[in-house]
């Protein structure tokens, strides 16, 4: 069965704070069967990601595979969802946040990893929000942010 989950464009000016609602909506369907999953190296403050994926497990070797350093591991991954990364300005210092299911909210994930990442560093920032079927990754150079309204 397919879900549709609501969805709003946010202004970048959103992520030094909290992310709020926009008057904007557009709806994506998540693919249901999709996994992702992001690897991150503590050491070089480097991630890498994988989405689209039939199973959590190769999604996360995925992941692993375009992230070479030796310290690289798993650090979120979603099904039928949202996940998000914040880094900090001290490297090796993250956050992640996810949202799955219906009423699954991009939004909410940015805002949990960025709060997560502020507990354990300053200059807390979303740096990936990625939905598990890749229709939604939005990194430093594509800023735009999505947030579910739920049903």
């Amino acid at each position: 069965m397919k879900r549709f989950i609501a969805c709003c464009a946010l202004a970048l000016g959103s992520l030094c704070g909290s992310i709020d609602a926009a008057s904007a909506t557009d709806y994506i369907d998540i693919d249901e069967d999709s996994y992702a999953a992001v690897a991150y190296s503590p050491s070089s403050g480097q991630f890498h990601f994988a989405y689209n994926y039939g199973s959590r497990s190769a999604a996360e070797k995925a992941a692993l595979a375009r992230c070479k350093e030796s310290d690289a591991k798993i650090v979120c991954w979603v099904h039928n969802g949202f996940c998000a990364l914040a880094l900090g300005d001290e490297v090796g210092s993250y956050g992640t946040g996810y949202e799955w299911g219906d009423g699954a909210s991009n939004t909410d994930a940015a805002n949990r990893a960025r709060s997560e990442c502020a507990e354990r560093t300053t200059g807390a920032h979303v740096v990936l929000v990625l939905s598990s079927d890749g229709q939604v990754i939005q990194k430093p150079s594509n800023p735009t942010y999505v947030t579910s309204l739920g049903n």
